[in-house]
Formats: structure tokens, sequence, C-alpha cells
């Protein structure tokens, strides 16, 4: 089954991944309008990536953490930055990854 890659977001970033491809792209406008969004999002089976940005996932705070914990293999969610750029205090595909593998994954640069 072929899935999609869907972004939620402020309007450049949304704006931004529709021209570089994606085909389902939403803009954010209030809390209640995109958790109803992202609960339909997470249930469609279509669905294989989810890229929400960060601002819009701190805006719609722990119901959005729940929705995520309790979802199953797919869609993927990451959390990515908006234009302003964010720094996470914990890396969550670093943590996805960890999950997944059952194993923390280091790459390190060897000394030339």
């Amino acid at each position: 089954m072929k899935r999609e890659v869907v972004v939620v977001g402020e309007r450049e970033t949304v704006t931004g991944f529709a021209l570089a491809g994606v085909g389902r792209a939403y803009l954010h406008s209030s809390r209640e309008e995109t958790l109803r969004l992202l609960r339909g999002l997470l249930r469609e089976e279509g669905v294989g990536l989810l890229l929400v940005t960060h601002r819009v996932a701190e805006e719609l705070g722990e119901e959005w953490r729940r929705m995520v914990r309790e979802k199953g293999p797919f869609p993927m969610v990451l959390r990515i930055p908006d234009r302003t750029g964010y720094r996470p205090e914990r890396d969550e595909l670093e943590e996805m990854v960890r999950r997944t593998v059952g194993a923390e994954v280091v790459v390190r640069r060897e000394e030339e």
C-alpha cells in the first residue's frame, strides 16, 4: 500500500511543502479544528508520515501528545521546525530510532 506524507503547520511551512510536491498540506487555524483534523489523519490508513510544526504541536499540548502515544505504528509522526526553527529538549527522531531498533545509533566522523 502506498502511503502519503502529510504536513500540518503555519502558512510558510505548509506553502513550502506544497511547492515541494507534498499533496496534503494543512494550515493550522485553531487548536480545536487542528486537533479534529489530526485525529482523522492518525486514523487514515493511507497516511505514512505526518509532519507537524513544533509551534503547532506545542500549542496543541498534552492532548496531542496523548494522541501520538496511543496511535498505532502508522503514521510516523515527526515535529519539524517552522520558519523560526526550534531546539527541542530531546531529539524525537533519535528517540523513534531507539524505540524501533532497540538500541541507540551513534554516528561519528572519524578524524582524518
